[in-house]
Order: structure tokens, then C-alpha cells, then sequence
């Protein structure tokens, strides 16, 4: 059987490894187990406390105007739609004269929108904008309370507008 054939490289690669082993200093070394700052999660957020804002009866002021405003445009919106009905009965062909009424009747009921939409955006800014800034937990939630009552009416509204679409053939 014949005897297998080693490098030439290979007694001198034991030597280097033997020669670095030997060259380790000596003492003691700090401990490579995990340190307590380790142990953190660096992607969690830390706990704060939350800060402590004055109330601002302004912003409940605001909202309250603007809510009442919605409350207004929807006023006039059933107003509007409630002139419309008679010319929506029977809208006729397309073309046709009932029909050009009762497409009248619709963009003023879509006008009569207006005040509530105006209102609507303008407590979405104001939620958006106070959401960014430390607010009073009381102010925010009236903030929101009246954001969600005009966005329950432009919602309303906004089905009524697509019954009344619906019913009139384009």
C-alpha cells in the first residue's frame, strides 16, 4: 500500500500554528459573557411619561365652532334635499327637461354640503396639527369627538348624494 504524500507546506503551517498558541499573554481577561447593556433591546421604544399640558379652552372652543358649523351645513343640506325631492320623483330621460331640472336639484343639494365639508377639514387639520404638539388629553379627545361627528354627517350626506345619483339615469 502506498504511503500518502504530504505537502511540503504542511510541518511549516504546524509550526506557525504551534509558535502562535505559545504567543498568548498571560493574565486575567475581561468576561466575554453579556454586560446588562447588552441585555436591551436598542429597537424599544423607552418609557416617558407623558407630558402634563394646561388645558387650552380655545382648541374646545374651536372645535365646538366648527362642529357646530358642520351641524349647520347639515342643515341646510337636508334642506336642500328636501326642495329636490319633487324634481327627483320623476327625472326623466336624459336630455329631457325633467332631467336637466333634476340635475340642477342635485348640484344644489351637493352645494348645500359645502358649509359641513369646509368644517370637516378644517377639524382634520386641527386634530392633525394638535396630534404633532403636546395638547391636553381633555382638548384632543373634544378635538376628536367633533371630528368624528362631522365625518358621521359628511358621511350621511355623502350617501344620500349617491342614492340621488343613482336614481337619476345618465
Amino acid at each position: 500500500m502506498p504511503r500518502p504524500r504530504c505537502s511540503p507546506a504542511l510541518p511549516a503551517l504546524l509550526a506557525a500554528a504551534a509558535l502562535v498558541a505559545a504567543c498568548t499573554p498571560e493574565g486575567t481577561f475581561p468576561s466575554l459573557a453579556r454586560r446588562p447593556i447588552e441585555r436591551e433591546d436598542p429597537l424599544e421604544e423607552p418609557v416617558r411619561a407623558p407630558p402634563v399640558v394646561a388645558a387650552e379652552p380655545a382648541l374646545t372652543s374651536q372645535a365646538a365652532s366648527l362642529l357646530a358649523e358642520a351641524r349647520r351645513g347639515n342643515g341646510e343640506f337636508e334642506a336642500a334635499l328636501a326642495g329636490a325631492a319633487a324634481a327627483l320623483r320623476d327625472p326623466g330621460a336624459p336630455g329631457s327637461e325633467a332631467w336637466v331640472v333634476a340635475q340642477q336639484a342635485i348640484s344644489r343639494v351637493e352645494a348645500a354640503r359645502t358649509p359641513t365639508m369646509r368644517a370637516l377639514a378644517e377639524l382634520d387639520r386641527l386634530a392633525t396639527e394638535r396630534a404633532g404638539t403636546p395638547t391636553n388629553e381633555s382638548d384632543f379627545a373634544a378635538i376628536r369627538a367633533a371630528l368624528a361627528e362631522a365625518e358621521r354627517l359628511a358621511a350621511g350626506q355623502q350617501r344620500h348624494m349617491d342614492r340621488l345619483r343613482g336614481a337619476v339615469r345618465r
